[in-house]
């Protein structure tokens, strides 16, 4: 697969498919949850987390309909 990194177009990336042609999607480097456990990296606090929703985004429709229930 070819892609443009740091403004250089790259004909040498790695490939996103294995042998068989089926997507593999990378490990996310974003795993943080905020748990109530003392030795959560992330624990709550009230007033602490924000939750920014853009009505532009069709999968933003869940987050808003469970912030809006966690309201009332």
């Amino acid at each position: 697969m070819n892609m443009l990194v740091d403004g250089e177009w790259r004909t040498d990336a790695h490939e996103l498919t294995n042998n068989d042609g089926s997507f593999e999607r990378q490990e996310t480097t974003f795993r943080g949850w905020v748990q109530d456990d003392p030795d959560a990296r992330f624990q709550p606090e009230s007033g602490r987390y924000h939750l920014y929703i853009s009505y532009a985004c069709p999968w933003a429709h869940r987050n808003a309909r469970y912030a809006c229930a966690e309201r009332t």
